[in-house]
């Protein structure tokens, strides 16, 4: 893929228009080695070695970035300075900023090659030296969609969950856990959890998922096995399908949580009223997990921090996962420890029977 990026980037010089090859967003193409990927990867490889040179002190990574704009590459970077800062720390790992990046659609094709070309004439690099970093690009970003850990790791820099159990060690911990088997959910003061679908063919009681109530909103946290190059990326195109069967709206976001979906769906057969659902995901190793947002919060930017801490501070470990028939994995009921407020009340009551349907893995 680096040729390909090599020739995109002389489409750049000699300016002719750059798009994007699969017309995807630039942030969500990390399931494949591509040249919009080589690119972007290439640039970050160049700022951060740039940043780490510079002597301690001040905001060195911004230093970088701003260094670029005197340069004529720069100046054909569709956006400020600031927006160029933001999108180099989202490919830096800084999720929040990429966020607010791709919120304003600055992760373009022709911002990355703008970019990496400002970089070219800012340091002065050699056609031999391109091609030894777009050649160590295109190996990193072929190592890790190889490792399964794919782009949460690679987007997040392990900085902000969802967990693998493998990354637990960087979440945030002192308020406890409550121990479902595979999955690990963060104590919050006055949280109430009940079981989703307990199967009753089992041994034991293990449920499909898990509905916490928290702060007057109700979280749906559900468990999927997922192939490499991961599910939910699939997930929002099957999702916004079926609620617009249904009557719904939908749009599809960037928001406090990644890439998520927010509908409103009608919630009887009259249709005479519609109930806001918000659906986020995050892929790991081997694994999805999902969360279906009802209440306060499902409709608004603005995320009630209780949610955002029990998403975010959720630990994965499906080292011993059993998934079934449909592709989610097993929880195990009642969980173990905790200290919260435990129903036994079976239900699934978000909605339309959508929010309990996910295609299972392939």
């Amino acid at each position: 893929m680096k040729d390909e990026a090599r020739a995109i980037l002389r489409q750049f010089e000699q300016g002719e228009p750059v798009v994007s090859e699969d017309g995807r967003r630039t942030a969500a193409a990390w399931d494949h080695v591509s040249p919009t990927a080589v690119i972007a990867h290439a640039y970050g490889l160049w700022a951060h070695e740039m940043a780490a040179a510079r002597p301690g002190g001040g905001d060195r990574l911004e230093e970088v970035v701003r260094g670029l704009f005197p340069d004529s590459g720069g100046n054909r970077f569709a956006g400020t300075a600031e927006d160029a800062v933001l999108l180099t720390r989202g490919l830096l790992g800084d999720f929040d900023a990429g966020a607010e990046a791709d919120a304003k659609g600055q992760g373009t094709l022709h911002n990355l090659a703008a970019l990496l070309h400002a970089a070219m004439l800012r340091s002065q690099l050699s056609e031999p030296d391109l091609e030894e970093l777009l050649a160590r690009a295109e190996a990193e970003c072929a190592g890790t969609l190889a490792s399964g850990e794919l782009a949460r790791a690679q987007v997040r820099d392990g900085h902000v969950g969802p967990w693998d159990v493998t990354e637990a060690g960087n979440s945030a911990g002192g308020g406890g856990q409550i121990d479902l088997g595979a999955l690990r959910l963060p104590v919050v003061p006055g949280m109430e959890i009940r079981p989703e679908g307990i199967d009753a063919q089992s041994q034991g009681e293990d449920a499909y998922g898990v509905t916490l109530r928290v702060g007057g909103s109700h979280l749906q946290l559900q468990l999927y096995s997922a192939p490499e190059g991961g599910l939910w990326d699939w997930s929002l195109g099957e999702l916004a399908a079926k609620i617009t069967a249904r009557g719904g709206e939908v749009q599809e976001i960037t928001g406090q949580l990644g890439t998520e979906i927010r509908s409103t769906i009608p919630a009887g057969d009259s249709g005479s009223a519609s109930v806001a659902v918000r659906f986020v995901g995050c892929d790991g190793p081997g694994w999805m997990l999902r969360g279906v947002l009802t209440g306060p919060g499902a409709d608004s930017d603005i995320l009630q921090e209780q949610v955002r801490r029990v998403f975010l501070g959720t630990v994965v470990d499906i080292r011993d996962a059993r998934p079934l028939p449909n592709g989610l994995i097993a929880l195990r009921w009642p969980p173990l420890g905790g200290g919260t407020r435990l129903t036994r009340r079976c239900s699934t009551d978000l909605g339309p029977g959508v929010l309990a349907q996910t295609p299972a893995a392939k």
